[in-house]
């Protein structure tokens, strides 16, 4: 026999009240104390605002109170009442071109993790891939704090003449690399929010920006509407964790207990559309911090967001010595978008042939 209806509607209603549950710890945490809550509760409408306001700055957040009712900015003030950052990014910037994504819409913004010194790298960039401006791409370059005031002195007048180097007051070192990539994550968030798509790459990282260009139009063409929810990369599975002390890149079981790490993106290059790198660097300010800035990046906090990896792995070489041979192999020229190089020179000459081919071509290069 079949059961009653009213034992069913009771079940229905226990399992939707579960899945409501589920999904509202899932998003926002457990719900703040009640003396949290009665502060809160206290506050008049203009205290309410002002304090949203003054929290969002002072935890370096991106919420917005816009189309949101009082009982909602009230929960949001009491969770970030409570929750205050385990991880937060409090440096200060020492060079902020924070106009730099305004005026014409953003299709494409492209941060390089580079390094006081690499003057003549980031000189290369902007003479080869960083120079096509037909597409509405932005390129910025990311520095921490060198140990020389001349070096220091260099970079302002680079910033001066160029207008695209971010750089914060943390020191420039292989070990702080998650603070330059949260730094990445923060200023996207803060400055360049209408951006379509972001890029993360390094300043040896070669870039087929015709190819990366289509491919993103492709992806807008597929879905009809604005991307959400792109996390797309070289996709790395059970990683082993390296344990040798002399490697550069040792890590201690203290550090971090697992053999393997779970899933996330080669360093190299990974893209992101901008709702994810927002998400990510209000994720980053409660998720512990933990040196190797690719997998704190693409795998602790993409895990956070819940956001999953789409894999892009024919369009990569990361065999730097093969660099100028596959990026001019007629057959690999029209999938390779990102490459290693060691060689500047390999950089510009096969630049060189890469505009020729695109010139060459039977398809729109803008």
């Amino acid at each position: 026999m079949f059961p009653r209806k009213s034992l069913l509607l009771k079940r229905m209603c226990v399992l939707v009240g579960v899945l409501a549950c589920v999904w509202w710890f899932g998003l926002v945490g457990p719900p703040p104390s009640d003396d949290v809550y009665l502060s809160v509760l206290l506050l008049n409408d203009t205290e309410l605002l002002r304090t949203f306001d003054e929290l969002n700055a002072e935890l370096n957040l991106t919420y917005s109170a816009e189309n949101r009712t009082l009982d909602e900015v009230r929960g949001y003030v009491a969770r970030m009442r409570r929750n205050r950052p385990v991880n937060p990014h409090r440096f200060a910037y020492l060079i902020n071109p924070s106009r730099a994504c305004d005026g014409a819409p953003v299709f494409l913004l492209v941060y390089v993790h580079s390094a006081p010194g690499h003057y003549r790298r980031r000189a290369v960039i902007r003479q080869t891939w960083g120079s096509v401006a037909d597409f509405a791409v932005r390129v910025v370059f990311l520095l921490g704090r060198p140990d020389w005031k001349s070096m220091q002195d260099a970079l302002h007048m680079e910033a001066d003449l160029y207008g695209d180097i971010i750089q914060e007051d943390f020191v420039d070192s292989y070990r702080n690399l998650t603070h330059k990539a949260v730094m990445a994550l923060k200023w996207v968030s803060l400055h360049c929010t209408r951006a379509r798509f972001v890029l993360k790459t390094d300043d040896d990282v070669f870039v087929n920006m015709f190819l990366l260009v289509r491919h993103l139009r492709r992806l807008e063409a597929t879905d009809g509407r604005p991307v959400r929810r792109l996390l797309q990369c070289m996709v790395w599975r059970r990683m082993k964790v390296m344990r040798d002390p002399k490697s550069k890149w040792y890590i201690s079981r203290e550090e971090y207990r697992p053999d393997y790490f779970p899933t996330y993106c080669s360093g190299l290059a990974f893209l992101l559309s901008t709702d994810v790198v927002m998400s990510m660097y209000n994720a980053s300010l409660s998720l512990p911090f933990f040196w190797v800035d690719d997998f704190y990046v693409t795998g602790l906090l993409a895990a956070r967001v819940g956001v999953k990896h789409r894999s892009l792995a024919g369009a990569y070489n990361v065999r730097a010595n093969y660099f100028r041979q596959e990026f001019t192999d007629a057959q690999k020229q029209r999938t390779l978008m990102f490459g290693h190089v060691h060689d500047l020179n390999d950089f510009v000459e096969v630049w060189q042939q890469v505009v020729e081919y695109e010139t060459r071509a039977d398809h729109p290069t803008t």
